[in-house]
């Protein structure tokens, strides 16, 4: 079984390499998130404090995106090999032991990926630290602590991540029978299993008390560590309800775009919909993104505009650098890393399907410009949905406030799309220019 094990994960090292690029850049974010603890831990007083709230607020805002993008890495992870679980029981290997293998090699690379994003976080912590707090008095010159400890908690916390998104994929490879598999291996309807069903009533459930416990006339301090919390709740609930939230955002904006405009837009538009799995893992972490910078940005400008309509001045509610890579950095690295490997994974499975359209008559520029396409409707639809998660919690905020509007920041939603395209982009062209090198026959006569 170990043997088997080691010889699939070398196997299908482009899929393996995906998912353990985005472990490892969890383990990265969730070691500097402990190292603030621990360090804020051993020192107390004023360090202490200082360090426990801005290790609270990124904490949070990791956690959110940690659970959605690892979750969808997973099980990606373990549909894109469906094909090869079946020819495991074909060969004789129970469906148990397929399940167990799969979920053996999850966690191999779960705690390998976050063994070294821990690593490399221990290395760069103290820069990190001191750039990011150079104006906090209370840490200059306080040391930093990232022990053993505090790197197994975070490894093993995002093992169990991957290893909860994964399972239902292992039952599915052992349960699914190997025909049916074979003949289908992704199936394309959406459908939200238990664990979906209760993230996504907790993440309901959260919001909607957060909404209601806000209170317009509380202290600014206290009000907006609750408004920043809004809308990364709000992307968590799209998110969770992504297999039927997503496919029924995709339709309704590429439907606006007629068929017949293009042979390429065709291609690309019905491969966005009919892999619904893959499309979900894309769009669900740039989404995410999109709404923890937009929502971020928002709730500072709707805080401004609140504080100039009542006291004439908006002093205090500028975003400093700094803090904004304190909130964001981590997100946002795990976001772009998670939205380019999970196109990158897929791009393998793509091959034979761009040699079955060429030998259909169709060009190499005309594949790469479906290609090109698909990129166009994966940040189109995160971009879609993290402006409305942005403009919901926005809205509310600014209710709460008495405001009539809120400032809703299109800037910052634009930059974080485009630099997710740029990153979707590069994952999935480069894929297809090297798989138009290939030769039909040879890559049809693979399967």
């Amino acid at each position: 079984m170990i043997r088997l094990i080691l010889a699939d994960l070398l196997g299908h090292a482009r899929v393996w390499t995906g998912i353990f690029a985005v472990i490892t850049a969890a383990g990265f974010v969730a070691a500097i998130a402990t190292g603030l603890l621990e360090t804020g831990m051993v020192h107390g007083g004023r360090v202490r404090d200082g360090l426990a709230s801005s290790s609270s607020a990124v904490i949070m805002f990791t956690a959110v995106t940690a659970l959605i993008v690892l979750s969808a890495s997973a099980n990606l992870t373990v549909a894109l090999q469906q094909r090869t679980h079946a020819l495991w029981q074909l060969v004789g290997i129970r469906p148990a032991l397929v399940a167990l293998a799969v979920i053996a090699q999850l966690g191999t690379v779960a705690v390998a990926g976050g063994t070294t994003g821990a690593l490399i976080a221990r290395s760069a912590f103290e820069p990190l630290f001191v750039w990011t707090f150079r104006e906090w008095t209370d840490m200059q010159g306080i040391s930093l602590h990232l022990s053993v400890g505090s790197i197994a908690i975070a490894v093993v916390a995002i093992a169990a991540v991957v290893l909860l998104g994964g399972l239902r994929g292992a039952r599915r490879a052992s349960r699914t029978p190997p025909i049916e598999a074979l003949r289908e291996p992704e199936p394309p309807e959406a459908r939200l299993g238990w664990l979906r069903i209760v993230a996504t009533c907790l993440a309901l459930g959260g919001t909607i008390i957060l909404i209601a416990n806000l209170d317009g006339e509380a202290s600014v301090s206290a009000f907006s560590g609750q408004a920043i919390l809004l809308t990364p709740l709000i992307a968590a609930v799209l998110a969770a309800a992504g297999p039927i939230v997503f496919p029924i955002a995709l339709r309704a904006w590429t439907s606006l775009v007629p068929a017949r405009a293009s042979a390429t837009w065709f291609l690309a538009r019905n491969s966005a919909r009919y892999r619904l799995s893959r499309s979900t893992a894309a769009v669900a972490p740039l989404m995410v993104a999109i709404a923890l910078a937009g929502g971020l940005y928002t709730t500072g400008a709707t805080l401004a505009a609140a504080q100039a309509a009542r006291t004439g001045s908006a002093d205090g509610f500028s975003l400093a650098p700094e803090g904004v890579v304190l909130l964001l950095g981590g997100p946002l690295l795990l976001s772009g890393v998670a939205a380019a490997a999970t196109v990158f994974m897929s791009g393998q499975a793509r091959e034979r399907e761009h040699a079955l359209v060429r030998a259909a008559g169709s060009t190499q520029g005309a594949i790469v410009l479906a290609a090109l396409w698909e990129c166009v409707i994966y940040t189109v639809t995160a971009a879609f949905l993290g402006a409305a998660a942005t403009v919901i919690g926005g809205i509310i905020i600014a209710h709460t406030l008495a405001l009539p509007a809120p400032t809703v920041s299109l800037a910052a939603l634009g930059v974080i799309a485009s630099g997710g395209f740029v990153l979707i982009l590069a994952a999935n062209i480069s894929p297809t220019a090297a798989a138009l090198r290939h030769e039909i026959p040879r890559t049809l006569s693979v399967e």
